[in-house]
């Protein structure tokens, strides 16, 4: 909470003078949207954080400490391998 709500008040005051000087860009004038942030994306994101989260961290607290690791490890590398990808190949 500490720093999703001032990231949302930034992106919302960084998305205003957007909308103002590129009227004909849509995704800029979405209904329901404050700058860049987008209200109906942000009430459905919401209560699926609060669902999963908790399972998450039972999930972690499950694993040892060596298995996360791992298993997070395998996360980056399937992360960057496809930064590598889309700077290589253009995907």
């Amino acid at each position: 909470m500490l720093i999703s709500i001032p990231g949302a008040l930034g992106y919302i005051y960084a998305g205003w003078p957007a909308a103002a000087k590129y009227p004909a860009v849509a995704a800029l004038q979405a209904p329901f949207a404050l700058g860049y942030v987008s209200l109906i994306g942000a009430v459905l994101v919401m209560p699926m954080s609060l669902v999963t989260a908790p399972l998450g961290v039972r999930a972690a607290h499950a694993m040892s400490k060596r298995t996360l690791e791992a298993a997070f490890g395998c996360y980056l590398f399937i992360v960057g391998s496809r930064f590598v990808l889309s700077l290589v190949g253009g995907l």
